[in-house]
């Protein structure tokens, strides 16, 4: 119990400060949309898609096989930290060294719109650098269990940045050079931060074996890493190839509008895997299971209604600069349901690798991941030529839909979970049925419009009282459930 409890209290300080650093990090996003351009927008969005790539491709599969191989107590640890961290840095030092000789070369090939790419390009290039020298130190923190200590250092980090961003972009007009001179400085400050525990840490000889089973453990790891990675962003710069900056712009201020939803499932996510680990072996842990994923979709669909209907509301609000999110950006609303769907099944596929997670099938997740970023890439190629922004919105739709249910195949093939399908089935075939009379709603200005919305919304909470949802029994598992936690 006492180890359950140490685990639980750790998920709680990295799930907390992650969803802080997420909602401060999505703060980012009506303040850009008020004082850059959707061209400088796009540009900006473009060019941390590649980024998110190069931080994969600079970790080399290298912190995966540092946390398989570092032991706190271990006399090896610092031949282990050194063996991690020095491939790690000179990866990354050499494509940066290329980089910065080059920019204009990579401006080019990246064929971004702005007057300053060389230095935008520089800008970028130092910011995966010092990220990567930070990828060992923080590993290094939550293998010694300093979860208070790593959720601070992120958080800090993701306080300078945004401040950054509001003195440099809101008060000074510096445009999308503000965006990466904020990165910049917030990831060295970062890097900095760490070098008396890198100096501290490091063992200055060469062990070719103990470099040869890092090798050997991280390598596979990478294409995992790209999959992931290609779910989250190739979106964008596939965008690119058929439209221009603005329109990428347009899209990712409208996709990060989704938040909501995307904020519920990482949630989930950190206090499910402990919560189904620790209960798996209980005589109901079936029966809980699939009484969950119900609950876990009735939270999802009402999210999904209350930000369906109400969006076009939130996004008018005053805020700095103007509105919540600039009028400029509203033309793509319309996207923001497809992405909350896509999230959800996001969130079912981190349901059904609970029971991959409990038998130790773990080999499978990598498949469901690829099969996802397989079907994006491919979707977003076919769809975004006919379809612009709204096919890649459908394309990362049907791509964690792939996930879902690729998941779902091979984590009933090891742990089978009965799960109340005709329940969650009507709460979905509900949901969707009264989203689509939201949208036949004529367009008003005197209140009505957002009266029958409010009664659609009602009408949602009829539905799960008609299914059963409010009753004693109901409530009373909710409670249990909660315990239990």
């Amino acid at each position: 119990m006492s180890k359950l409890r140490t685990l639980a209290s750790d998920t709680v300080v990295y799930g907390t400060s992650t969803i802080v650093q997420r909602f401060l990090t999505f703060m980012l996003t009506p303040i850009y949309t008020n004082f850059l351009t959707k061209t400088e927008l796009g540009d900006v969005v473009y060019i941390w898609s590649v980024i998110a790539f190069l931080n994969v491709l600079y970790s080399f599969g290298f912190e995966s096989a540092f946390l398989r191989f570092y032991k706190r107590d271990d006399e090896n640890r610092f031949s282990v930290y050194t063996h991690a961290f020095l491939p790690i840095v000179i990866i990354s030092g050499l494509v940066t060294m290329f980089t910065l000789v080059a920019p204009n070369s990579i401006a080019n090939l990246l064929q971004l719109s702005g007057s300053d790419n060389a230095l935008l390009i520089r800008l970028a290039a130092l910011i995966p650098f010092a990220d990567a020298i930070m990828l060992i130190p923080f590993a290094r923190l939550r293998m010694e269990r300093k979860a208070k200590q790593f959720a601070f250092i992120k958080f800090l980090l993701v306080v300078i940045n945004v401040a950054l961003n509001i003195i440099l972009v809101v008060w000074l007009h510096k445009g999308a050079l503000a965006v990466m001179i904020a990165g910049v400085t917030s990831s060295a400050f970062g890097a900095l931060l760490f070098v008396p525990s890198i100096l501290k840490h490091l063992k200055f000889e060469w062990n070719a074996d103990l470099f040869s089973d890092l090798t050997a453990f991280g390598l596979p790891t990478l294409p995992s890493g790209f999959s992931a990675m290609m779910l989250q962003v190739a979106d964008r710069p596939i965008l690119r190839m058929y439209a221009d900056a603005a329109t990428v712009g347009l899209y990712n201020a409208n996709y990060r509008l989704g938040i909501p939803m995307m904020l519920f499932v990482s949630v989930f996510e950190y206090a499910w895997k402990p919560f189904y680990l620790s209960h798996a072996a209980d005589a109901d842990a079936k029966q809980l299971f699939s009484r969950v994923l119900t609950y876990f979709t009735v939270v999802c669909a009402g999210l999904f209604l209350v930000l369906s209907l109400f969006i076009g509301y939130v996004v008018q609000a005053p805020f700095i600069g103007g509105r919540f999110i600039n009028e400029a950006y509203w033309s793509g609303l319309h996207i923001i349901p497809i992405v909350a769907a896509a999230y959800f099944f996001n969130g079912l596929a981190t349901n059904f690798a609970s029971g991959l997670h409990i038998t130790k099938r773990t080999r499978y997740i990598p498949l469901a991941t690829g099969s996802a970023a397989i079907t994006n890439i491919a979707l977003n190629l076919i769809l975004i030529p006919s379809l612009s922004y709204t096919g890649a919105a459908w394309a990362t739709f049907a791509a964690y839909a792939v996930s879902a249910i690729v998941m779902y195949l091979y984590s009933q093939r090891e742990f089978t979970v009965d799960y109340d399908w005709s329940k969650v089935g009507l709460v979905v075939a509900g949901t969707v049925s009264l989203y689509a009379v939201s949208t036949l709603i004529p367009v008003t200005q005197d209140g009505t419009m957002l009266l029958m919305r409010i009664a659609i919304l009602s009408g949602f909470v009829a539905l799960l009282y008609a299914l059963g949802f409010f009753t004693a029994n109901q409530m009373a598992f909710v409670k249990r459930f909660l315990k239990r936690g």
